[in-house]
């Protein structure tokens, strides 16, 4: 077999290398056994006569803007292109978590509801009768505690405990801490 039978087989292994690649993810491996089997093609018509490489050279460096034009324009139109590139997806019907499938997912701040189970620190929340992915802002937050939205982070709600209400008697009531110091018969100090 001549030189330049060869370098003509390795410049169509090269193409049908790359239309493997069409079809095969293979994250650039097959690109980069494509370009050494053209320059493989290259080298060998070198070898073979100057005419033969120059062409080989032409037909290897014509062929990328070609093989560009294809993988770019035609192939996402064919059906197995069309399988494999997913199509755009609008903005409007774009969701970023389960709270935006709520409708207005702005409107759930300031609600109150209850961690669902133990957010460490997220979890599912119950929000009027609906359960949402959330994610603690104040870090652990047991199962059954009220929480309250405070915001939104890539459409996740973001939820701190409700504090329960202080009632106004301090928290030494009871405690003898609250008393002065003359009825808690101490000798003095001297």
């Amino acid at each position: 077999m001549s030189l330049l039978a060869i370098a003509v087989l390795l410049f169509l292994a090269a193409l049908v290398i790359f239309a493997i690649d069409l079809m095969v993810p293979s994250g650039g491996i097959l690109v980069g056994i494509t370009v050494c089997f053209a320059f493989a093609a290259v080298v060998v018509a070198f070898r073979h006569s100057a005419t033969a490489g120059v062409w080989m050279l032409i037909a290897s460096l014509g062929s990328i803007p070609i093989l560009t034009w294809l993988f770019l324009v035609i192939w996402p139109k064919t059906p197995l292109g069309r399988r494999m590139i997913s199509a755009p997806v609008h903005p409007g019907e774009f969701v970023w978590s389960d709270a935006a499938k709520s409708g207005n997912a702005h409107a759930l701040i300031g609600k109150e509801g209850v961690a669902m189970k133990e957010m460490i620190p997220s979890g599912l929340v119950q929000i009027d009768e609906k359960s949402f992915e959330a994610f603690s802002e104040t870090g652990p937050i047991e199962a059954g505690k009220r929480v309250r939205v405070v915001r939104l982070d890539v459409g996740r709600l973001v939820v701190t405990v409700v504090r329960e209400k202080q009632n106004d008697a301090p928290k030494s009531e009871g405690s003898g801490l609250d008393r002065p110091i003359s009825d808690l018969n101490l000798d003095s100090l001297e």
